[in-house]
């Protein structure tokens, strides 16, 4: 899998703040011992002193001064150095600490957050990479506004309309399933189908079920179909490097919000196919959001792919007039008022 370079220090500087991160949070915890027990520190400090002393009596042996016995120095200085460690270790467990609580906790034990074991990336890193690759694809700073408690049914009626459905039973129906749905998501959930006329909550829900699924650490990337298909555009004819489709195709959850608004071309189609196609055989859940009917999506996109989407996606089917608009009206009129 191929990461821009611009993604890859991405990650490095990510990885370098956890570090920092930790090193801060160990220095943190040593000064809360020491203001505990101010011996600490002075222990600590004499027992570099005796360490530096141990190497100055090596050296000073090393270079032929024989004035003193330095292996009696030697023992000497380790027996301080034992006695000062114990002395120490029972201060810190008077306290609830131990010399180790002072070291840095790295988020990945097994590579210490430097994103690699040997010359091995380490999963920690990769983990990082696929993560960064599906935000900079997602439009997804907008599920931070969005839930499902933010629908609110007074827009939608509760008289049946002129298919006798009731709007608001079959809104809140929907809600209830796709609030079910993400918050048991997994690889073996079924793909949903929202259709409907436009305004009456698609992409709300979609965001809404986006941000619970994400937020239970799945990698998600959601997007209009006019901007995804965009940007795989720019990519197979060179204009920017990367590998989007492989994203989209291997991500845990694929969002594709308001299929039918792109552009009708040979290669939005193509590529449309392929992605719906590959994620159907790879068994990875895909929600499409649409205004089309099944007739209309078979018109504009030929049978290959109204046939996978009519026969593998479970249809949600909105009811209820164009809710933005009806905002809308609201504010006006309360402007006028």
């Amino acid at each position: 899998m191929g990461y821009s370079k611009e993604l890859y220090e991405q990650a490095m500087r990510i990885l370098a703040e956890r570090r920092m991160d930790a090193e801060t949070a160990a220095a943190a915890r040593r000064a809360r011992a020491i203001a505990r027990d101010p011996r600490t520190a002075e222990i600590e400090r004499a027992l570099s002193q005796t360490a530096l002393s141990v190497a100055r009596a090596v050296l000073s042996g090393m270079d032929g001064n024989r004035s003193a016995n330095i292996t009696d120095v030697v023992s000497r200085l380790q027996a301080e150095n034992e006695q000062l460690q114990k002395e120490l270790a029972v201060r810190l467990q008077a306290i609830g600490e131990t010399a180790k609580n002072f070291e840095p906790i790295p988020a990945c034990a097994v590579c210490g957050d430097t994103g690699y074991t040997g010359q091995r990336m380490c999963r920690c890193l990769e983990e990082l990479l696929q993560e960064l690759s599906c935000k900079q694809l997602s439009a997804l700073s907008q599920m931070q506004l969005t839930r499902f408690e933010d629908m609110d049914m007074a827009y939608y009626a509760d008289t049946p309309d002129s298919d006798g459905v009731v709007p608001r039973r079959r809104m809140e129906d929907i809600v209830a399933f796709c609030r079910a749905w993400a918050a048991d998501f997994s690889a073996d959930s079924p793909n949903l189908l929202l259709r409907g006329p436009a305004g009456t909550g698609k992409t709300h829900l979609s965001l809404a079920m986006a941000r619970e699924v994400a937020q239970k650490g799945g990698q998600v990337v959601y997007g209009s179909v006019q901007r995804l298909l965009r940007q795989l555009e720019k990519e197979h004819f060179g204009r920017e490097s990367g590998d989007s489709m492989e994203r989209l195709e291997s991500c845990d959850l694929l969002i594709l919000d308001d299929l039918g608004t792109e552009f009708a071309t040979p290669f939005y189609t193509s590529g449309l196919y392929e992605l719906i196609n590959t994620r159907l055989l790879a068994g990875r859940p895909t929600v499409i959001s649409t205004n089309l009917n099944q007739k209309q999506l078979q018109e504009r996109y030929g049978v290959q792919i109204a046939s996978r989407i009519a026969g593998c996606f479970q249809p949600l089917l909105f009811a209820g007039q164009d809710v933005r608009q009806q905002k809308l009206m609201r504010r006006l009129k309360g402007e006028q008022e």
